[in-house]
């Protein structure tokens, strides 16, 4: 199976959901022993049922490659879960960090967040290898409400210095939101897909990282104001 779809270096695969939309993590190692099995001999694993580590049911997908942060697959529609669970058997805790405190654009609720996983790390359980557990899912549930810089439609569209001219360093109506508690499009905007139409955007920090900030004796600057 590896030599058919050339991941002799990975052990896990981008998988694409067969309901709904988004890509999860499919384990190259848990699905080999059932494409092994399966009748006739050869079959591809794209015909074999494969379930994420989420639970997800995915399709493997040669083309989607490896689970790995250069996939540009993986750049929108990253299930947290998955990407946890992969992150913590790697080894690559720092990197999955860094992938959403970025997001952040350098405003300091990025440096909230690091903390936060910093705390949960270093406090829940780890779980069973390669599977979703109670540390991996915290983690993914504090990634999901992550702070995302946001700026206007027009710099979306054509670019910071043709929408506001050259001596603009920052968008002027930037916004650190969390897009979890925001409203987004859905697959029916299309190229928009998962931006905020501005009917309900939710500052960052959200409730869910203040009580996380709570739970782990997190000191919030400027809480209850605006970051």
């Amino acid at each position: 199976m590896r030599a058919a779809i050339d991941y002799e270096q990975h052990r896990f695969a981008v998988g694409a959901a067969l309901s709904g939309c988004g890509y999860h993590a499919v384990d190259l190692e848990m699905l080999s022993s059932r494409i092994s099995s399966a009748q006739p001999p050869g079959r591809s694993p794209a015909e074999v049922e494969a379930f994420s580590p989420c639970g997800a049911r995915v399709q493997v997908v040669g083309k989607l490659g490896p689970f790995t942060y250069g996939s540009r697959w993986l750049t929108r529609l990253r299930c947290e879960r998955c990407s946890w669970v992969v992150a913590l058997n790697r080894g690559t805790v720092e990197q999955e960090i860094d992938l959403y405190t970025a997001e952040a654009g350098g405003d300091r609720r990025g440096a909230l967040l690091r903390e936060i996983f910093t705390s949960i790390l270093a406090d829940a359980p780890p779980g069973p290898e390669s599977q979703a557990g109670h540390r991996s899912d915290l983690l993914a549930h504090a990634a999901r409400h992550r702070p995302v810089l946001t700026v206007c439609a027009e710099c979306s569209e054509s670019g910071l210095t043709a929408a506001h001219g050259p001596s603009v360093s920052r968008c002027p109506h930037a916004a650190v939101v969390c897009q979890e508690c925001s409203f987004t499009a859905d697959s029916w905007a299309g190229e928009w897909n998962g931006v905020a139409t501005g009917e309900c955007v939710v500052a960052s920090p959200c409730s869910t990282l203040l009580a996380l900030a709570d739970h782990y004796g997190i000191a919030v600057k400027g809480r209850g104001e605006s970051l």
